[in-house]
């Protein structure tokens, strides 16, 4: 019977520890591959804004290149798309990387629920196997093998 003790305590504290990485992967790993896979895209608009200054740049040096006021004139216009461009980009990655703030933010919330995750599943673990140490230590002997007495480990280090 207490071989049953140990193996029903087992059980129920695997089934906590399986409880607890179900919900961490809710509660911090789906959230964290989420923002992790967010951050892909946002290197991708850091990329094109740059590429898209180096074209402005490479514009701008045309026009100071111009020989003549009609050709430097015409240059401009590139100039001005260029910029409008890049603009545009620029917008599009401070609003990208203001959200990012905010998920970040948000990450340390989903921090906090794993640990408290953790914490739940720590607190059942070892008040599980309490029970079954204490099922097992107070099992009826009824002329069975003696208890052996158990070291003190406090004494083992003196």
């Amino acid at each position: 019977s207490s071989g049953i003790n140990a193996e029903n305590g087992e059980n129920r504290i695997g089934a906590s520890e399986h409880k607890m990485i179900k919900q961490a992967f809710i509660k911090f790993v789906k959230p964290f591959m989420d923002a992790a896979a967010k951050e892909g895209a946002i290197n991708n608009e850091r990329r094109t804004l740059t590429a898209l200054r180096l074209d402005l740049d490479a514009a701008k040096n045309r026009v100071r290149a111009a020989k003549t006021a009609d050709e430097m004139k015409e240059l401009e216009t590139f100039v001005d798309e260029a910029q409008k461009k890049f603009d545009e980009q620029y917008e599009i990655c401070r609003e990208v990387l203001e959200e990012r703030d905010q998920a970040n933010a948000e990450m340390v919330v989903h921090l906090e629920d794993l640990c408290e995750v953790q914490v739940e599943y720590f607190k059942a673990a070892t008040e599980l196997a309490q029970e079954m140490c204490s099922k097992v230590l107070n099992r009826p002997t009824k002329g069975k093998a003696p208890v052996r007495k158990r070291k003190d480990s406090s004494s083992d280090e003196e």
